[in-house]
């Protein structure tokens, strides 16, 4: 089998599939088929992809893709169990021309168990260099 690259600012959008695929081996749960509006849902339930080609919101606007997440975050000096004021939530649109394959760029770091470093980033090897000099 052949296979060719395509520069990601010139792919359609690709199949859908890609992104069902890489989310159900990180455990998250299809519901529906991929084919028709359907959603697939994070092990925790906190996050979740929603899949709309069949959508009066994608006839309008064209968001065929949304990833949307939402977590509970406790208030200062407030227990971990407790029941926040107030959820933290994003959405992260995309429209049917964005190739899958970024959207599935997206998602792996979405789900990456590392999650994300706030750490500040150290300085280039060269300004230490410089510095020294």
């Amino acid at each position: 089998m052949t296979t060719t690259n395509i520069p990601a600012l010139l792919a359609d959008e690709g199949e859908p599939q890609l992104a069902f695929d890489l989310l159900a081996a990180a455990g998250w749960t299809l519901h529906s088929a991929p084919t028709d509006n359907s959603q697939m849902v994070a092990p925790g339930g906190q996050a979740r992809l929603v899949f709309q080609p069949e959508s009066a919101e994608y006839a309008s606007t064209d968001i065929l893709w949304k990833v949307q997440a939402v977590t509970f975050v406790p208030a200062r000096n407030q227990e971990i169990l407790a029941v926040p004021a107030k959820p933290r939530s994003w959405t992260a649109p995309f429209t049917g021309e964005v190739p899958v394959e970024l959207i599935g760029a997206f998602l792996e770091r979405l789900v990456a168990p590392e999650g994300v470093d706030r750490s500040p980033a150290a300085p280039p090897a060269e300004a230490d260099t410089a510095a020294a000099a």
